[in-house]
C-alpha cells in the first residue's frame, strides 16, 4: 500500500463518525461514501471518500501538487463512484545521451517511459539501468548509448558498424581492426561518434630508402696562347660521379609525408671537364682609307647588295668562289651594313667580326657548322673562305631557314 494511503482507515473512521452524527443514520453514511481508485505514479489503491471533488480527495490524502505534476481528471472535477484518479508527479532526471548531458523533468514512472517522453530513441541502445526501473522523485541518472550506423575505412576497404557504440574506440573494436604502433584514427579514440559518421584508419610506415644520385662534374678552364681569343677547345670531357644517399621516409596510407636525410656515401668521384680558352691576340689589317684597291672597294659594295666588280660574282648567288680575298674589320663591318644592321649584330655576337673564329665545332664570321656550310654550297672549312663568301652563304641560309639559325639574332 502506498505511503499516502497508510492512514486511510483512520481517516475514514473519523469521517464516518462525523457524518453519522450529522445525518443520524448508517444508511446515509453508506450513500455518501464513494469507492474511488487512486493511482499515484503507477501504484493503484482503492479508497472510499466523502469528498466532493478530486482536489478534496487529494487533500484528504495529503497529496500536495507541484505545478509540473499531472492529475487526471482535473482537481475541480466532481467525484463519481468507481472513478479512477491518476496522479503522475514530476521527476527530475539527469540524462546523458551519447555523452551529451542535460537535466530534464518528466511525469513518466519508469526509465523506458521517461526516454519515450523525452524523445530519446532507445531501440537497440545500451542503458545504465533497466528500462522498467521505476523513477524516484529525485536522483534519477540515465545514461544512454544509442545504436548507430557507421563506416570504418581501413586498408582501402569499408567496414560497416551497426551497434550501440559511444566512442571511436568502441566502433573500431566492433570491426576487429587492429592498429599497429604508429597507426591512428582520423579522430581521437575517446571521441564520441554519431550516426552516419565515417572513421578512417591511417596506416603509418617508417622505412629506410637508399637512392643513387649523380655528382655533377665541375668545369675547369685553362688559358692557352695556342688559340686565338674567343676560341675554345675541350681538352677532357670529364665525367659525373655517383653517390648513395640514405633517407628515413615516413608514409601515411602510402603517401610520403616526411623525408629525412640520414647518410651519404660517395661511390665514384667526378672527373672535371677541362676547356682551353685562347689568349692569342689577332692582328687586324690596316684600314683602307684611300680605296686604292678597287677589288676591296667592290667587296664593300657587295655588303649592300648593290653589285661591285668582285662582289658581284658573290652576290649573284654563285656558290663557287672565295670572291674577293681578305678584308679588314672595318670593311667587314661596312659589308654587314654597319651598326644598326641585324647582320652586324649577329656577327658581332657570334665571332666579334673575326672571319677565322672557331670554337672547335663552329667556324667563321657566322659560326657555321661544316655540314651546314656544305649544304649551302661551300667547300672546305668556312673560316678559310673569304668574308664575302661567308656572308653570301649566310644570306642563303637565312633565306631558307630564317633567323633562328643564330641565337644572337
Amino acid at each position: 500500500m502506498i505511503d499516502f494511503l497508510k492512514n486511510r482507515k483512520v481517516q475514514i473512521a473519523a469521517q464516518a463518525v462525523v457524518i453519522t452524527g450529522l445525518v443520524g443514520g448508517t444508511g446515509a453514511v453508506v450513500t455518501m461514501n464513494k469507492p474511488v481508485t487512486l493511482d499515484v505514479n503507477g501504484q493503484s489503491e482503492e479508497v472510499r471518500t466523502f469528498g466532493g471533488t478530486v482536489g478534496d480527495i487529494l487533500d484528504s490524502h495529503d497529496i500536495d501538487l507541484d505545478k509540473r505534476d499531472k492529475v487526471k481528471p482535473g482537481v475541480d472535477t466532481k467525484v463519481d463512484r468507481d472513478m479512477t484518479i491518476t496522479v503522475n508527479t514530476a521527476k527530475k532526471v539527469s540524462l546523458s545521451v551519447d555523452g551529451k548531458e542535460t537535466d530534464e523533468w518528466t511525469n513518466a514512472n519508469t526509465v523506458g517511459q521517461a526516454l519515450a517522453d523525452l524523445g530519446v530513441d532507445a531501440k537497440g541502445a545500451d542503458l545504465n539501468t533497466k528500462a522498467n526501473q521505476r523513477l524516484k522523485e529525485k536522483g534519477n541518472d540515465i545514461d544512454v548509448t544509442t545504436s548507430k550506423d557507421l563506416t570504418v575505412v581501413a586498408d582501402g576497404k569499408d567496414h560497416k558498424v551497426s551497434s550501440a557504440v559511444g566512442t571511436a574506440k568502441e566502433a573500431l573494436k566492433e570491426t576487429g581492426i587492429e592498429l599497429k604502433k604508429d597507426d591512428f584514427l582520423s579522430v581521437p579514440m575517446s571521441a564520441n561518434v554519431s550516426d552516419g559518421q565515417v572513421l578512417t584508419v591511417n596506416r603509418v610506415e617508417k622505412k629506410t630508402v637508399k637512392d643513387k644520385q649523380a655528382i655533377e662534374a665541375k668545369v675547369e678552364t685553362k688559358k692557352s696562347s695556342s688559340l686565338y681569343e674567343g676560341e675554345t677547345k675541350v681538352e677532357s670531357e670529364g665525367k659525373d660521379g655517383e653517390k648513395q644517399v640514405v633517407y628515413k621516409v615516413k608514409t601515411i596510407n602510402g603517401e610520403e609525408v616526411k623525408k629525412e636525410k640520414k647518410d651519404e656515401k660517395v661511390l665514384s668521384e667526378p672527373k672535371a671537364k677541362v676547356v682551353i680558352q685562347g689568349t692569342k691576340k689577332k692582328e687586324e689589317a690596316p684600314a683602307d682609307t684611300g680605296g686604292s684597291d678597287s677589288g676591296d672597294s667592290g667587296d664593300s659594295g657587295d655588303a649592300g647588295d648593290s653589285g661591285g666588280s668582285d662582289s658581284g660574282d658573290s652576290s649573284t648567288g654563285g656558290d663557287s668562289g672565295s670572291g674577293g680575298g681578305s678584308m679588314s674589320t672595318a670593311e667587314i663591318k661596312a659589308m654587314l651594313g654597319g651598326p644598326g644592321s641585324k647582320w652586324y649584330s649577329v656577327v658581332e655576337c657570334e665571332s666579334n667580326f673575326d672571319p677565322k673564329a672557331s670554337n672547335g665545332t663552329h667556324f667563321g664570321l657566322f659560326q657555321f657548322l661544316p655540314s651546314t656550310w656544305h649544304n649551302m654550297g661551300g667547300s672546305g672549312n668556312p673560316s678559310d673562305a673569304s668574308p664575302q663568301e661567308q656572308f653570301q652563304r649566310a644570306k642563303k641560309l637565312q633565306a631558307q631557314e630564317g633567323w633562328g639559325q643564330w641565337t644572337c639574332a
